[in-house]
């Protein structure tokens, strides 16, 4: 479950567009599955499920016939139809025509239109974009299902950082183009933790930061908070220790968040 995040503009949708040929390469090379994208077109797009931008069906079909539009072209059994529908859990719609349907149903018919083929790579852009936070639980349980039982590889683009960060095992940041980061959710709040702090709240805090000097440490005064590179649980109770003894009121002693969007942000900055 790779997460690719980035600010508007940042090149996500292009990206997503190159790697399943909609877009003109002007140079490089797109491979898939390790094979060359120009070289092995068809056969690469066979393996391939894709949701790019907004949902796109026949508003007038039912949510079967519109996958059986689609079947005609994968050239898969019929079977696969109601398959994909009871996947996506739109297995009993009947007669109702798509056009009628709700946003996350919308949602969840194109998702069964880029599963019909069984493909192994599913590529989504902005899956989530407009649902209420019910259809963002629908969809989010959906994929875990789809990676977990059928073994698919999920590649998503989204602006919600704190979905995406319940949902992935893998991030890629981009902004401006490039690359920021690759790798696992795990390794990136790893990597930014190294340089996290700790934030100390007292009512002197010009007298707690000469106290922190004294072990070695240099703090950092930010709107009447101190903060110190984050130690030991050890030494930070002796620092709260030597602070009250040298009636200093402590209010509060905190870590900084580091969760991905204040990671994301703190990378996007930089560049």
């Amino acid at each position: 479950m790779y997460g690719f995040l980035g600010p508007n503009g940042a090149g996500k949708t292009t990206t997503l567009r190159l790697l399943l040929g909609l877009l003109q390469l002007q140079g490089g090379e797109v491979r898939l599955f390790n094979k060359s994208l120009a070289k092995s077109r068809i056969e690469l797009l066979r393996k391939t499920g894709s949701l790019i931008e907004s949902p796109s069906f026949y508003s007038n079909l039912t949510a079967a016939e519109n996958l059986l539009v689609f079947q005609k072209v994968y050239g898969c059994p019929k079977a696969r139809i109601q398959e994909s529908l009871e996947l996506v859990g739109l297995g009993k719609t009947g007669n109702k025509p798509a056009g009628n349907f709700s946003l996350g149903m919308k949602q969840r018919l194109s998702i069964a239109t880029a599963l019909l083929h069984q493909p192994s790579l599913l590529i989504l852009d902005e899956p989530t974009n407009g649902l209420d936070p019910n259809g963002i639980i629908e969809i989010r349980e959906l994929l875990r299902r789809l990676n977990r039982e059928q073994g698919m590889t999920i590649l998503i683009s989204s602006h919600l950082l704190a979905e995406i960060e319940r949902l992935v095992t893998h991030i890629g940041i981009i902004n401006k183009g490039s690359l920021l980061f690759q790798g696992t959710l795990e390794q990136l709040q790893r990597k930014q933790s190294q340089g996290s702090v700790t934030s100390w709240h007292t009512n002197e805090p010009g007298r707690a930061m000469g106290i922190f000097r004294s072990y070695a440490i240099l703090p950092t005064l930010v709107d009447d908070q101190v903060l110190i590179p984050t130690a030991e649980r050890e030494l930070i109770a002796t620092l709260n220790e030597q602070l009250v003894l040298n009636k200093i009121e402590v209010y509060q002693i905190s870590p900084v968040k580091n969760d991905l969007e204040s990671i994301f942000i703190d990378l996007v900055k930089s560049t």
